[in-house]
C-alpha cells in the first residue's frame, strides 16, 4: 500500500476547519476499495501547525500495511526516529501475535528540524473519562497547555454532529476551569481499513497517537492517558511500549499514568467538581451521557456511588445505584474482572457491604455463563438462530444485552 499524496485545504463540512487528507492506493482490493482518503480535520486557528511530513502517517498506516501483509510506500519524508522505532512497533505487535508479520517500509529520512526557537506545546488526549480527566487534573511541573478532544474516535466514531457538539460544550467548560485550551478534532480513520485492523490489541494507539502527530508542528510532547494498569498482562493496543515509539525527534509521545489503578484513578477524580460536572464513561451512547447499563458506566458509578457523589455526576442520570442492577450486569471480557475484585475491597472499606456482595454476586455469574459464552457468538451469526439468542440472553441478565453484545 502507498501514500499516494496529501493534501491541506479548507473543510468540506466544517467552516473554520482546515483538512489534511492522505491518498491511500493498497496493492490489492480485497473485498474493499482499491484506495481511500484517511483525513483529519482541525480548527483553522491552528493551521499553521499542519504537519506535511509523512508522520502521522506512519502512525496510522502501518497496522493496515501489517493486517494486509502489504509494504508500507510513503510519499513524504518520515522522521529518522520514528522510522526506526516502526520497526520495534511491528516487532512487539508481532510478538504478542505471530499472525502480524512484519512489513518493508519504503520512505525518505525527513531532514532534522533545528528550529529551537518555536516554543513547543504539550497536549493530552482527552474523551471525558475517568483516565484523561485524571491525567488533566494531575499536578506536573511541565504544564498541560492543549487537550484533544477526538470526534470520530472509538466512543464518538459514529456520533452526530449534534452531540458531538453537546460533548465539546461540556469538555469546554471544564478545560476552561482547567486553565488549558481544548483542541477538538475530527477524523475518519474508523470509517477506512485502519477499522478492521486489530484495534484492541494492536492498533488503537498508533489511530489516536497519530492525530496529534498531524498537528506535530505545534506539539513537543503529546500524552496519551493509560487505559489499563499494571496488572493488565495481555497485549493491548494502547500500551507504554509500543506508543511511546510513536516519539520523533522533537515530539515525544507518552503514556500517562500507567503506574496509577483505575479505582484510584476514580477516587481522584470523584473529588473534583470540574470532572464530575462533565464525567463521561460509556462507550456505547455516543454523546454526552452515559447509559448506566454497560459494566464500564456501573464499574465508575459503583465506585461514585461508595463515594456518596453519584447524584453530583449528572451524566451518570442517577440520584443512587440500584443494587439489583449490580447484580445483573453483565461482565463478560475475563480481562476487567480484576477490577471488580479491586472494587469489592474498596466497598467494604467503605461501608457499603450491600454493593461489595452485589458485585460478588455478578462475577460469580459471569464465571457460571464462560463457557456458552462460545457457543452464544457462534449462534448469534446465524440469521434465524441469532434474534432468539439475544431473547433467551436477555432472559438470563438483564442489563448489557439487548444493546451491548460484546462479550
Amino acid at each position: 500500500m502507498r501514500l499516494e499524496s496529501i493534501d491541506i485545504s479548507p473543510s468540506p463540512d466544517r467552516p473554520d476547519a482546515v483538512r489534511l487528507t492522505g491518498h491511500v492506493r493498497y496493492d490489492r482490493a480485497r473485498e474493499g476499495p482499491a484506495s481511500e482518503d484517511y483525513w483529519y480535520e482541525f480548527p483553522a486557528s491552528v493551521a499553521e501547525s499542519v504537519s506535511t511530513t509523512g508522520n502521522p502517517w506512519l502512525a496510522c498506516l502501518l497496522p493496515v500495511a501489517v493486517e494486509l501483509g502489504e509494504p508500507l510506500a510513503l510519499c513524504r519524508p518520515v522522521d529518522a526516529l520514528m522510522l526506526d522505532n516502526a520497526h520495534e512497533r511491528m516487532a512487539t505487535w508481532h510478538w504478542w501475535s505471530p499472525r502480524h508479520a512484519p512489513v518493508p517500509i519504503e520512505a525518505d529520512v525527513a531532514a532534522p528540524d533545528t528550529d529551537a526557537t518555536r516554543r513547543r506545546r504539550t497536549a493530552s488526549l482527552f474523551s471525558g473519562g475517568v483516565d484523561s480527566f485524571y491525567t488533566a487534573l494531575s499536578p506536573r511541573a511541565a504544564p498541560i497547555d492543549d487537550l484533544m478532544l477526538i470526534h470520530g474516535a472509538f466512543d464518538l466514531m459514529h456520533a452526530k454532529r449534534a452531540a458531538f457538539e453537546r460533548v465539546q460544550a461540556k469538555l469546554q467548560a471544564a478545560a476552561d476551569a482547567l486553565g488549558m485550551a481544548l483542541v477538538p478534532a475530527t477524523t475518519n480513520l474508523l470509517h477506512t481499513r485502519l477499522r478492521k485492523t486489530d484495534l484492541v490489541f494492536i492498533s488503537q494507539g498508533s489511530m489516536m497517537g497519530s492525530v496529534p502527530l498531524a498537528l506535530e508542528q505545534r506539539y513537543g510532547r503529546v500524552l496519551i492517558p493509560a487505559s489499563v494498569d499494571l496488572d493488565w498482562k495481555e497485549a493491548w493496543g494502547t500500551h507504554p511500549l509500543t506508543d511511546a515509539l510513536l516519539s520523533t525527534s522533537r515530539t515525544s509521545v507518552t503514556e500517562d499514568a500507567f503506574a496509577v489503578r483505575r479505582i484510584d484513578k476514580t477516587v481522584a477524580v470523584a473529588q473534583s467538581d470540574v470532572a464530575l460536572a462533565a464525567l463521561r464513561v460509556c462507550l456505547f451512547t455516543g454523546d454526552e451521557t452515559n447509559c448506566m447499563d454497560c459494566e464500564k458506566c456501573l464499574r465508575a458509578a459503583i465506585v461514585l456511588e461508595t463515594m456518596g457523589v453519584l447524584g453530583r455526576a449528572a451524566a451518570f442520570r442517577a440520584g443512587s445505584l440500584d443494587v439489583q442492577r449490580i447484580r445483573r450486569m453483565t461482565i463478560g471480557d475475563p480481562h476487567v474482572r480484576h477490577y471488580y475484585d479491586e472494587l469489592r475491597a474498596f466497598c467494604r472499606q467503605h461501608g457499603r457491604e450491600d454493593l461489595a456482595r452485589a458485585i460478588e454476586h455478578a462475577l460469580a455469574r459471569a464465571r457460571r455463563h464462560d463457557p456458552f459464552r462460545p457457543l452464544v457468538r457462534w449462534l448469534r451469526r446465524l440469521p434465524l438462530v441469532g434474534p432468539a439468542t439475544h431473547w433467551i440472553e436477555a432472559r438470563v441478565q438483564d442489563v448489557g444485552v439487548t444493546k451491548h453484545r460484546l462479550q
